[in-house]
């Protein structure tokens, strides 16, 4: 959820087109060689194998980049939130009164079993809750159009800067993307991943 009000939301947005530009624009690779995220780690092209990218107008791209986004600032919560469980942290206090159930016992279970420890009334309550957050921030910027750029005040105004501060957006959040699911699949299935340390 709180990556959706992120400050860093602005981070990759692409320039922002009319609606009729958007709904006009003509499918083609050009508009995705211009977002940014090709870098050294793909010979400096974009990553497309299957090609997807060809049946693509202006709007899809951006629906694609702001879905991207998303996943990238929630991994790289769920990575933070991850390692504050796995290193036994937690917050005191009971988690549900109701049901019993304190944080100590969450954190005891484990980042992935504790996640099973949660009553379904909490379950869903953030399903709820992000689910109304998805829906204000659709309807005030909605993605087709805007890409992830959720208005916020850009941190620079040197486009040549700007586009690196993108690129390291991008960069972490695929890192912990690929990270968050490793942690999962090491806690699942012990020694699948090699100096997974909890």
């Amino acid at each position: 959820m709180l990556s959706l009000a992120s400050p860093t939301a602005c981070g990759f947005a692409a320039p922002l087109a009319p609606r009729s530009a958007v709904r006009s624009a003509s499918p083609s690779m050009l508009a995705v060689t211009d977002l940014v995220g090709a870098s050294t780690e793909v010979s400096n092209k974009v990553w497309d194998p299957l090609k997807l990218s060809e049946n693509m107008d202006e709007s899809n791209l951006k629906l694609v980049r702001a879905a991207e986004l998303k996943h990238c600032r929630v991994a790289m919560l769920a990575t933070v939130g991850w390692l504050w469980t796995a290193t036994g942290t937690h917050f005191e206090g009971m988690l549900s009164t109701s049901s019993g159930v304190s944080f100590a016992d969450v954190a005891a279970a484990g980042p992935l079993l504790g996640a099973a420890k949660v009553p379904a009334a909490g379950i869903w309550q953030m399903i709820a809750a992000i689910g109304a957050l998805e829906v204000y921030w659709e309807n005030k910027y909605p993605a087709a159009e805007c890409g992830g750029d959720f208005g916020v005040p850009r941190v620079t105004q040197d486009p040549a800067k700007f586009k690196e501060i993108q690129l390291a957006e991008l960069k972490n959040g695929r890192l912990a993307m690929i990270g968050i699911i490793s942690f999962a699949c090491a806690e699942a299935i012990p020694g699948s991943v090699p100096f997974y340390p909890f």
